[in-house]
């Protein structure tokens, strides 16, 4: 699945994650700078006409079921859709977690507070 990585999956979020760890970058503007070189920043370098989510743009974009940036490379989590030139390519259901105590269970969110505030 990734002409450049054996082990990998062709994910450029897997990619900026371990690469977080593998520079120590873990700092939040490391980590946000990082995000960004898996994202607007490819698009940037090669000159892309229409790219970004202003009106007019093509409307390329990932839904990722995260509260922003940072939360994304930790968690990596699912990909809610896949957009491409404004229509739906591909989705996916949210993902849930549920805690089982003795007889109560409850719906657990494991996102960490914002990093941005």
């Amino acid at each position: 699945m990734d002409p450049w990585y054996a082990l990998g999956t062709h994910d450029m979020l897997e990619v900026a994650h371990m690469g977080l760890h593998v520079a120590h970058m873990t700092g939040v503007d490391e980590m946000r700078a990082c995000f960004d070189a898996v994202t607007g920043n490819g698009a940037r370098t090669l000159g892309l006409d229409g790219y970004g989510l202003e009106p007019g743009c093509n409307a390329d974009m990932v839904i990722l079921q995260a509260a922003d940036a940072i939360e994304a490379l930790r968690t990596r989590p699912p990909r809610l859709q896949v957009i491409r030139r404004g229509r739906i390519i591909a989705s996916t259901p949210r993902s849930k977690a549920t805690l089982t105590l003795g007889e109560e269970s409850i719906e657990v969110d494991f996102a960490a507070p914002s990093l941005s505030e």
